[in-house]
C-alpha cells in the first residue's frame, strides 16, 4: 500500500518523526475508521509538533481529536539516551498547525501523562496512537490507561515499535491473561504496529495496512537493533579487549 508524495505532503504539512511508510499506515487507519463510522474520535499520546495530528484534524469524519503529551520535558528512551523536548509548548504546537493551514477547532490538549488525564474532550475513542515516552514501562503504562478510554470496537496503534517491542510483548501477555480477543499487525517496512479489538479484529488488516511481519521475526530483529543502540549510547570502550580462551588444563 502506498500514497503519492503530494498526498502525504498535503495531509502531513507539519514536520513529523514518522516515515512515509508510517504515514501511509496512519492514513489507512483513518480511511478504515471513516468506512466503519459516521463519525469517529482520535486519541494521540505524544504529539510533539502535531504532525501526526494533522490528517485527523483535517478530516471531516473525525469529530474529536485529543492530544496527551508530557510537553516541555526531556524524556528517557529505551535506546539509552534522552529525547529533549524542552522549550516546546502546547501553544508552539497549535501555532505550527495553524501556520500550516491545519484547523484546530476540534483539538483538545492535555499536558502530562495519560495516567493523569483529566478527561478533557470527553467520551470514548475509536482510534488511538501511542507515541510517547519510548521506554517499555512507559509504553505499557500508556496502553493500560488508554484501553479503558477506548470503545469496544477500536484500534490502538504504536509508533517506533522496534524500540518498545518488549512492551508490546507484555501487552500481548496482558491481553491473553485478560481474555480479551484481539488481533495484532506489525507492519513490515515501517515502525508501526496496531492492535484491533471488537469488529476490527475480523477485518482483513493486511488488506488495509499492507504486509505484516511475523511476531517472532519482528521481536528477534528488534532485539538485535536494540543491542546495537545500547552499545552506541550506553557503553564506552576505552581499549580493545583481546579475549583469549583459558589455558588447557592437563589431567594427571
Amino acid at each position: 500500500m502506498s500514497a503519492p508524495a503530494e498526498l502525504l505532503a498535503r495531509l502531513f504539512p507539519v514536520p513529523t518523526q514518522t516515515t512515509d511508510a508510517d504515514k501511509v499506515f496512519l492514513l489507512a487507519a483513518l480511511a478504515l475508521m471513516r468506512r466503519e463510522n459516521p463519525a469517529f474520535s482520535y486519541l494521540e499520546i505524544g504529539s510533539f509538533r502535531g504532525g501526526s495530528l494533522a490528517p485527523f484534524l483535517m478530516d471531516p469524519g473525525c469529530d474529536r481529536v485529543v492530544s496527551v503529551d508530557a510537553r516541555g520535558r526531556a524524556l528517557p528512551d529505551e535506546r539509552g539516551t534522552l529525547i529533549d523536548y524542552t522549550g516546546f509548548t502546547q501553544q508552539d504546537m497549535v501555532s505550527g498547525l495553524r501556520a500550516s493551514g491545519v484547523p484546530t477547532g476540534k483539538l483538545h490538549m492535555f499536558d502530562g501523562s495519560i495516567d493523569r488525564y483529566d478527561g478533557s474532550g470527553g467520551g470514548s475513542f475509536d482510534l488511538a496512537f501511542i507515541d510517547g515516552e519510548h521506554t517499555d514501562a512507559a509504553c505499557f503504562r500508556d496502553f493500560l490507561w488508554t484501553l479503558p478510554l477506548m470503545r469496544a470496537d477500536c484500534i490502538v496503534m504504536f509508533h517506533d515499535r522496534t524500540f518498545i517491542h518488549n512492551a508490546l510483548r507484555l501487552i500481548d501477555i496482558y491481553l491473553r491473561k485478560d481474555g480479551r480477543p484481539c488481533r495484532t499487525i506489525h507492519k513490515a517496512g515501517s515502525e508501526m504496529s496496531a492492535i484491533a479489538f471488537g469488529r476490527y479484529r475480523t477485518i482483513d488488516l493486511e488488506g488495509w495496512f499492507g504486509e505484516g511481519e511475523a511476531p517472532d521475526a519482528f521481536h528477534a530483529r528488534a532485539e538485535v537493533e536494540m543491542i546495537r543502540h545500547m552499545l552506541i549510547n550506553r557503553v564506552k570502550v576505552d581499549h580493545v579487549l583481546n579475549i583469549v580462551p583459558p589455558p588447557t588444563q592437563v589431567q594427571e
